[in-house]
């Protein structure tokens, strides 16, 4: 993602940036991966696979409140 440098530095460039990482900490967070076919990669002159790499990504179910009741306070649990 370049932006440039010196004195006409883009004014965007650390929104753009924060806004990249708050997308990808709800992808990892919100959405489980794996792969979805297996293929052997080879690694010369750089990594690459074959096939591609197909990942399957499903949304994990939200939880809803917790129930406090029986959680640890301070060290003791409740009663």
């Amino acid at each position: 993602m370049p932006f440039g440098g010196g004195p006409r530095l883009c004014a965007g460039s650390e929104l753009a940036k924060l806004e990249m990482a708050v997308f990808i900490h709800h992808l990892v967070l919100n959405f489980s991966w794996s792969l979805a076919a297996s293929d052997q990669a080879y690694a010369f002159p750089f990594v690459d696979f074959p096939k591609g790499l197909p990942v399957a990504v499903n949304r994990l179910q939200k939880t809803g409140p917790q129930n406090l009741e029986n959680d640890v306070v301070d060290g003791a649990e409740r009663e």
